[in-house]
C-alpha cells in the first residue's frame, strides 16, 4: 500500500516563511474549530443545488460536525497518514467537508472534477494509488458509480468505494450511512495534523499537454489563501465569497472554503453552471466578492442585463483561469458597478498575481496584477532588450512535489522553493510592478515566411471584437512542409470570411504579417472546466487534417 509521507522542506526557507507569516503552525481545522466555538450558528457555506432548486445554508457547527464524522468514517476504513482519498462529487457542501476531513486524518485528498470520464478517472486513481474513492451514483447523465465499479478490479490500491446516492446498485458503501448518519466519533487517538504534510494532490488541467499531479500542504495552500484574501477582502465585516469555480479544483476551495475560514466568512457556490440561478444565489447570500472565469463572467453579465438583481454588497469581481478580454473590463463595470480585477495563478502555485483595488479601474485590460505576498515573479527575456519572456516564480505557495507518472516517482526538485519554477507562460512587465500574460510557450506561433513571432493573445483579442466572432483561438497548423497561422473561430451570427477578418485587423492597425492565413469554423472550442483553451487538442486535430 502506497502512502505519502512528509516531504522535507528546507529548514531555512521554512523558518523564513513562518517568520513572514506566510506559513503557520496551525491548520484550517483550527479555524473551523474556532468559528464553530465562537460563532456556531453563523453560515460557513451557502450551496445552491440546481437539480431541485434548493439552497442549503450550512452553519459552522454543522460543518464542523460533518468534517469530524467523515473523518471517523475514514478511520473506520483504515485510512492512515499519507493515504490518498479520492473523490469525484458535484460542488456540494459535503464535498468541501470531505476535503477538510481528509486533513483531519492526515490523508491526502485527491479531488477529481466531475467532467472526467472512465479513462481519465482510472488513470488518475492509478497514478496516486488511492485507497478510498467517493463518488456520486450519476451526474449530468453519466453513471459515475458504475464506471468506478467496473475499473475497481484493475486498481490494486483501491480498498473502498463510497457512493452518494444509490450505493446498493454497485455494491458500494452508502455515503450517508458511513459519513453522515453515525454518532460523533472519538478522534483523540489521531496524531496532531502536520501543516507541512502533503494534504492535497491536484492534477493540472492538461491545457498544454498531459496532466500531472501537484502536491500541496496546508501551509502552501495557506500562503496562497492568506495572500489572496489580503488582496480581495474589502475590510472588516461581512465576507460572502461567491465563485463559479469547481470545488474539485484549487480555485473554489481557495476562495470560498479555505479563504472564508480565515475570515470567518461564508462561501457561496452552486453545483452546476446556471448564470441566472448563480446571480439569484449571490443576491440571496449578500455576496461581497466574486471569483469566476472570463467566459463564465460574460454569461453572468448577459444574465444580469436580461434580469438585473440587486447586489448592493458586491465590491470585488475577479476573473482568472484564462485571458480577460479587454472589452470585458468596461462591460463588468457598467453591469455590476465595480471594476473587474484580473488574477493569474496555476495549480503549482495556488495563486500568483492579482490586480489590486489601488490599481487604475481599467487596469485588468492591461495587466494580470502584482505578485501576492510570499511569491516572487520574474520575466526572463531572450536578450537584454527583450520585453516578453519566460515567466518564472518561487515562494511560499509553491507545491512541494509533482507526480508525472505514478506515486512511486515523486519529483521534489524545481518546485519553486528557493529555485525558480518555470511556469511555461510568456509574460511582460506591466509597468506597475506586475505582469501581463502573453500566452503559453507551447502556444507560440511563428510565421516562417515573415520570420516573426505572432503575438497570439493580441491577435485573438482583436479578432474577438469582430461582430461575427464569438470565440477564437490562434494556432499553428502544419500542412506538409509549411506552417500556417490558423484562426479557429466560433461564429457569433453570420460566419466571417478570412478576408473579413483581415479587413478587421487592418482597420485596427495590426501588422499584416500577424494576419492568419487559414480559417476554420467550429461550433465550440475545447476548454477545460476553468475555461482554459486546450490548444494542444486543436493543434493535434488540425495537424492530423481532420475537423474538431
Amino acid at each position: 500500500m502506497t502512502s505519502l509521507v512528509r516531504l522535507a522542506a528546507d529548514p531555512e526557507l521554512a523558518r523564513r516563511y513562518r517568520s513572514n507569516g506566510w506559513w503557520r503552525d496551525t491548520t484550517f481545522l483550527d479555524d473551523v474549530a474556532e468559528w464553530a466555538r465562537t460563532r456556531p450558528d453563523d453560515p460557513v457555506l451557502v450551496n445552491g443545488r440546481t437539480g431541485d432548486g434548493t439552497v442549503r445554508v450550512v452553519s459552522y457547527r454543522e460543518f464542523d460536525r460533518l468534517v469530524r464524522r467523515i473523518a471517523g468514517g475514514l478511520v473506520d476504513f483504515g485510512v492512515r497518514t499519507g493515504d490518498v482519498v479520492a473523490f469525484q462529487l458535484p460542488d456540494w457542501w459535503e464535498t468541501a467537508a470531505l476535503l477538510l476531513a481528509c486533513v483531519r486524518v492526515g490523508a491526502v485528498a485527491q479531488p477529481i472534477v466531475p467532467q472526467l470520464r472512465a479513462r481519465e478517472i482510472e488513470r488518475a486513481l492509478a497514478r496516486t494509488g488511492a485507497r478510498v474513492c467517493v463518488t456520486v451514483d450519476s451526474w449530468a447523465g453519466y453513471g459515475h458509480a458504475r464506471a468506478l465499479a467496473e475499473m475497481a478490479p484493475r486498481l490494486p490500491g483501491l480498498r473502498q468505494r463510497v457512493v452518494y446516492g444509490d450505493a446498493e446498485d454497485t455494491g458500494a458503501v452508502d455515503f450517508h450511512d458511513c459519513f453522515v448518519d453515525r454518532p460523533d466519533p472519538d478522534l483523540s487517538s489521531l496524531s496532531p495534523v502536520d501543516p507541512d504534510q502533503p494534504s492535497m494532490v491536484l492534477f493540472t488541467s492538461g491545457s498544454t499537454g498531459e496532466p500531472k499531479g501537484v502536491l500541496h500542504t496546508c501551509n502552501t495552500i495557506y500562503a496562497g489563501a492568506s495572500g489572496f484574501m489580503a488582496a480581495a477582502v474589502g475590510g472588516p465585516g461581512m465576507d460572502r465569497a461567491a465563485t463559479t469555480m469547481r470545488v474539485s479544483h484549487i480555485a473554489c476551495p481557495l476562495w470560498a472554503v479555505f479563504g472564508v475560514l480565515l475570515t470567518g466568512g461564508t462561501g457561496v457556490f452552486q453545483d452546476a453552471a446556471d448564470p441566472g440561478r448563480m446571480l439569484d444565489l449571490m443576491a440571496q447570500a449578500g455576496t461581497t466578492r466574486l471569483l469566476t472565469s472570463a467566459p463564465t463572467l460574460a454569461a453572468l453579465v448577459a444574465a444580469q442585463r436580461e434580469r438585473p438583481r440587486e447586489l448592493p454588497s458586491l465590491h470585488t469581481v475577479m476573473a482568472g483561469g484564462t485571458t480577460v478580454p479587454p472589452g470585458l473590463v468596461p462591460t463588468v463595470r457598467d453591469t455590476f458597478g465595480v471594476p473587474l480585477r484580473a488574477v493569474w495563478g496555476m495549480t503549482e502555485n495556488v495563486v500568483g498575481t492579482a490586480v489590486r483595488a489601488d490599481d487604475p479601474p481599467d487596469w485588468s485590460a492591461h495587466s494580470d496584477g502584482r505578485p501576492l505576498p510570499g511569491l516572487e515573479v520574474r520575466v526572463v527575456t531572450p536578450d537584454v532588450e527583450g520585453t516578453t519572456g519566460a515567466l518564472q516564480v518561487r515562494g511560499a505557495s509553491m507545491c512541494v512535489g509533482t507526480i508525472t507518472d505514478d506515486i512511486e516517482r515523486i519529483s521534489t526538485t524545481g518546485t519553486g522553493h528557493g529555485d525558480w519554477f518555470d511556469t511555461g507562460d510568456l509574460a511582460r512587465a506591466d509597468g506597475r510592478g506586475g505582469i501581463r500574460i502573453e500566452g503559453r510557450v507551447a502556444d507560440r506561433v511563428y510565421d516562417l515566411n515573415a520570420e516573426v513571432m505572432i503575438p497570439v493573445r493580441d491577435v485573438e483579442e482583436e479578432l474577438q471584437q469582430h461582430p461575427g466572432v464569438k470565440d477564437v483561438a490562434i494556432i499553428s497548423r502544419v500542412d506538409g512542409a509549411r506552417e500556417h497561422v490558423c484562426a479557429v473561430v466560433v461564429p457569433g451570427g453570420e460566419p466571417p470570411t478570412l478576408e473579413e477578418l483581415h479587413d478587421h485587423l487592418r482597420a485596427g492597425g495590426m501588422t499584416e504579417s500577424y494576419y492568419p492565413d487559414r480559417l476554420e469554423l467550429v461550433d465550440e472550442l475545447p476548454r477545460d472546466p476553468l475555461g482554459k483553451l486546450r490548444k494542444h487538442q486543436l493543434r493535434a486535430t488540425y495537424d492530423a487534417g481532420s475537423p474538431p
